[in-house]
């Protein structure tokens, strides 16, 4: 009997410790969702365009991971139109901290006014926190067109939206500008399942009227340690008197470049004379070549061309991924005449695949 007893307190003990022990991990685990909400539009302005991207970023930590993320955004003073976007997966949903960063469509029909934004957090748990913000929709610009977007490798491929890391793809766009032209902003940043990565470029302009419908284009240089994947370009275009136009590109690839030059060789000891200048490299990519140029030039004069020429016919079966090059080449200035004693830069372009190309530079005498 006393034993019966005493197996009883021991388990009733037992159940009580157990039951204060689950209590206490319920607590601990029942803990909100914290949302920061950092930038309602770049540079927190507070404000988007109809017919562009409205820049979110925050922080969230939930203790019981992430369920969903809701967004709402809804006109004030009695308006009824009304922007809805959820996340129920991918690489915010089941983490416990995730760093928050989209760009949400405002559709070109929104109506230009007061907007109030809702940004709402869900745990496992069904748990929600919410964020709101106060928000401008602003039409449209009016005296700004911008049509022909393009994002592409190179001049053969200005359209194909693959940028290879280490070398400066294309963008271009016809524009007119009513009020002149005084910059474009390219900003590029990774999509989801890419590593993060951004590029913001600007350029800047003297009131042109038009620009791109002549054939115009800049260039934008890729690093070489931009994490290859899926990305997003916006292209923002300003005019003289504040106004502007938000556009973007989805759909945008950086891919590695994989071509390499190995065995190089410059005259004897990377020295030559000018008239005289014995060159051996060999070339490998992993996709067909396309042609090779070989430029000299001075470091500090890079558009001042003592040798220059492009090898493209050895490449037109569309066949070759290995090349050697063997070749005495002569360096001279525009008038004819041998280039002077100094340090030389020999420059190698490879282009292969869809217009990936890639840079190699050596240094000579």
């Amino acid at each position: 009997m006393k034993k019966n007893l005493v197996l009883t307190v021991v388990l009733l003990m037992g159940l009580c410790m157990f039951t204060f022990s689950s209590c206490d991990d319920e607590k601990e685990s029942t803990g909100k969702p914290i949302v920061g909400l950092n930038e309602v539009g770049k540079e927190n302005s507070k404000t988007g365009i109809a017919g562009s991207d409205l820049h979110l970023e925050g922080e969230i930590i939930a203790e019981n991971l992430i369920r969903r993320i809701d967004i709402e955004i809804h006109q004030e003073d009695g308006g009824d139109f009304k922007i809805e976007k959820s996340f129920t997966e991918g690489k915010y949903i089941g983490v416990k901290n995730a760093h928050f960063h989209e760009h949400i469509e405002i559709p070109s029909e929104a109506p230009a006014g007061k907007y109030h934004l809702h940004f709402t957090v869900t745990d496992r748990l069904g748990q929600t926190e919410t964020r709101e913000s106060e928000l401008t929709v602003k039409a449209a610009a009016a005296h700004i067109i911008v049509e022909d977007l393009k994002f592409g490798a190179s001049h053969d491929f200005s359209d194909n939206k693959i940028g290879y890391t280490g070398t400066k793809p294309m963008v271009s766009a016809h524009i007119k500008a009513e009020n002149g032209l005084e910059k474009i902003t390219v900003f590029i940043h990774s999509e989801e399942g890419t590593p993060s990565f951004e590029l913001d470029t600007t350029y800047t302009f003297n009131g042109e009227k038009e620009w791109g419908t002549g054939g115009q284009h800049k260039h934008i240089a890729i690093p070489d340690n931009a994490p290859a994947g899926d990305y997003h370009m916006h292209f923002n275009v300003y005019d003289k008197k504040g106004e502007v136009s938000e556009n973007s590109l989805e759909g945008v690839q950086f891919r590695k470049s994989n071509a390499e030059v190995y065995g190089v060789e410059i005259g004897t000891n990377r020295s030559a004379l000018a008239s005289d200048i014995l060159t051996k490299f060999r070339v490998k990519a992993e996709d067909a070549l396309h042609s090779i140029r070989i430029r000299i030039y001075k470091e500090a004069a890079p558009g001042e061309y003592f040798y220059n020429s492009t090898l493209a016919d050895e490449f037109s079966k569309g066949d070759l991924k290995e090349y050697a090059f063997n070749k005495s080449l002569e360096a001279r200035d525009g008038h004819g005449n041998y280039a002077a004693a100094g340090e030389y830069i020999l420059e190698i372009r490879v282009e292969y695949a869809l217009g990936a190309n890639k840079i190699f530079k050596e240094k000579f005498n």
